[in-house]
């Protein structure tokens, strides 16, 4: 923005951006809404964590879920916070990679980051079903087609899940408020059987007991490091997602910064006190599996507290779905205002200016997919997301060095020197690239090729447009000239 001083100075103020107006969605989500919409996206509660404590001593689970988060959560959350409040629209990463190293990298990066949430917008109407089914587990309908059986029934599973996508598809075009609204609900749902768990439980935890399972600290090599690191990982993902709503935050530089290490503090202490006091009562870290939990819940308090952990886990998964879907919509919104993608994408609902054509679009191919079976494009969801974060580090890196000119309502470090440990997460996710199988690796390169031929063709594209405007502006001149000759007294 350029402001002309009446002395023919002018002094150039870069990247200060208005509040966005126009064919945006509005500013509705207040610091409530955002926290627990963050929450859902980093966390969604400790449903799926169980299977990291079966990768050995109890003493390493419990230090890596409450050390690593330091060098992973920490880091990308504050440069979530500081992008977001730089950018000031919605689009997240892909804005941050425009602002940085201009639309190709902006269109690889959102491209990526869509794939990476539509896969796992497709994990939870299933595990939906799954979790009602369990709601039967004791009852007289155990066994039943529509009770505890339901989860392999077909045509069940699919009719409920259809179910669950067109409900949350009306709260994601009623708007985001009312998503963090609903949010906020479904948070303290969930939490309430974790939190009954603990008070019921954590009195008869024996901490030095705990920590010499399996060896304890004098284990080290015995620890299955990338099972651990890996559901680490996965488990405290989804900061940058929050990015996606910074156009529409109410007081944002007040709420990112606050919100997001809120979520950190919930996640993390939502995820080892249920450890800890399931480490009580089970101490074979070998029979750790997903849904330990709920046997944990019934050795604490009994059926109801089970009943309730079940229905805390259709809770976990509406909410996940739903805030996924909410940011994921955001995304491809980001890309077509911004034109890499078709304008169909970033027309707003009358009325209620929710992006409704991109919510549809998510919706409808995720219908697709729980049709499929599609465990071979799953496992790539770790692995292109560990893409992801690689390079929104670097974005951060570049800001900071070569435009620290650029506004920054918020500043999440004063010097360079603490550089290293803002791209720390890079550490992580170059591990799990490197340790993953060799057919998640060839299958993650054909997706960076697709990726890149996406990104090839926009530019070839945009080669073209440029050479024809170039021809079209050059017989323009030709013509006029022609003109004036023609018309010319001399």
């Amino acid at each position: 923005m350029t402001v002309e001083i009446e002395n023919d100075k002018k002094l150039v103020i870069q990247n200060e951006e208005p509040e966005q107006q126009g064919n945006h969605p509005p500013r509705t989500i207040g610091f409530i809404s955002f926290l627990s919409i963050g929450y859902f996206l980093v966390s969604g509660g400790p449903f799926g964590i169980e299977g990291s404590v079966s990768a050995g001593s109890y003493a390493y689970v419990l230090l890596t879920y409450i050390i690593l988060p330091i060098f992973w959560c920490i880091p990308h959350g504050l440069i979530t916070a500081e992008l977001s409040l730089m950018v000031n629209k919605d689009g997240g990463c892909s804005v941050w990679g425009e602002k940085a190293f201009g639309e190709y990298v902006s269109l690889s990066l959102g491209l990526f980051s869509w794939f990476a949430s539509i896969v796992d917008l497709s994990l939870y109407p299933v595990l939906f079903v799954q979790y009602f089914s369990g709601c039967f587990g004791g009852t007289s309908y155990e066994d039943d087609l529509w009770g505890g059986g339901m989860a392999t029934c077909t045509h069940c599973r699919l009719l409920i899940a259809f179910a669950v996508i067109v409900l949350i598809v009306l709260m994601n075009c009623w708007g985001a408020e009312q998503v963090g609204i609903f949010s906020t609900i479904l948070s303290v749902i969930l939490l309430t059987p974790f939190i009954i768990m603990v008070v019921m439980g954590i009195g008869h935890v024996q901490l030095g007991e705990i920590l010499r399972v399996d060896g304890g600290l004098s284990n080290f090599k015995g620890v299955q490091w990338g099972v651990l690191l890996t559901n680490l990982v996965w488990s405290t993902s989804g900061f940058d997602a929050t990015g996606q709503l910074a156009g529409e935050v109410k007081n944002p530089r007040r709420n990112y910064p606050i919100g997001v290490i809120g979520v950190m503090i919930i996640t993390i202490t939502s995820y080892v006190l249920p450890l800890l006091v399931g480490m009580q009562y089970d101490r074979d870290y070998a029979n750790w599996q997903d849904g330990q939990f709920s046997i944990i819940a019934l050795k604490v308090g009994g059926q109801w507290l089970g009943i309730l952990l079940s229905i805390g886990g259709m809770v976990s998964s509406v909410g996940l779905f739903q805030c996924n879907l909410c940011t994921s919509a955001r995304n491809l919104y980001s890309l077509s205002d911004r034109g890499y993608l078709p304008k169909i994408f970033s027309k707003l609902l009358p009325r209620r200016e929710t992006p409704f054509v991109a919510i549809l679009t998510n919706a409808a191919i995720v219908c697709i997919l729980i049709l499929m079976p599609f465990q071979a494009i799953m496992s790539l969801d770790m692995s292109i997301y560990s893409i992801v974060v690689t390079i929104e580090c670097i974005i951060y890196i570049k800001l900071f060095i070569w435009n620290p000119d650029y506004n920054r309502p918020y500043k999440a470090i004063s010097t360079r020197w603490l550089l290293p440990y803002m791209a720390s997460p890079m550490v992580f996710t170059i591990l799990i690239l490197a340790l993953s199988p060799f057919t998640i690796q060839w299958k993650t390169l054909v997706a960076v090729g697709v990726n890149l031929a996406i990104v090839a063709s926009r530019y070839f594209h945009n080669k073209y447009k440029q050479k024809n405007q170039k021809k079209s502006n050059s017989v323009l001149d030709y013509e006029e000239e022609s003109l004036i000759k023609k018309y010319s007294i001399n």
